[in-house]
């Protein structure tokens, strides 16, 4: 798939898989993170949060997502893959990408006080980690008003 053609519309379209996703996580009294992992137009993994409740640490939607998308694809690098999440990486999460070498990243609301883009240490996109891999794209605010809700369900509990 030509990168130049894509439009805002393709982009939503996987944003709102996260948001189901996003949904399950938060019925099973997580936070309400989804992720999915796109190659050539087809979903080769997905995250639904496991946290709090869940008894792995790496229990992020980001981390499960990219995992699955190993399994399917039996390649740890996705340098032709996109992240969809419903919250910007944190530093853990933003780490994985990197070492999965994943091209562009897609979320939808800012976590600044851990993010890997918008925080103090910006890891996901700081070019003098040079010992990491290159820094992917990013596209930020797909369907934030509908990601907002997440975040926002969050203080409602």
């Amino acid at each position: 798939m030509n990168p130049n053609n894509i439009t805002l519309a393709y982009h939503e379209r996987y944003m709102r898989r996260c948001i189901e996703l996003a949904h399950i996580a938060y019925s099973r009294n997580n936070t309400p993170v989804g992720s999915v992992i796109v190659v050539g137009g087809k979903i080769v993994g997905e995250g639904v949060e496991e946290l709090p409740t869940g008894t792995s640490i790496t229990g992020h939607a980001e981390a499960i997502s990219c995992q699955e998308a190993i399994n399917t694809t039996g390649n740890k690098l996705l340098a032709d893959a996109t992240l969809y999440t419903t919250a910007e990486p944190c530093f853990m999460c933003s780490y994985i990408i990197r070492q999965c070498r994943i091209a562009l990243v897609v979320y939808g609301v800012e976590t600044p006080h851990i993010g890997g883009i918008t925080s103090s240490l910006p890891v996901l996109i700081d070019a003098s980690l040079s010992a990491w891999a290159p820094a992917p794209r990013v596209l930020a605010g797909v369907l934030i008003d509908e990601c907002e809700k997440l975040k926002l369900a969050i203080r409602g509990r």
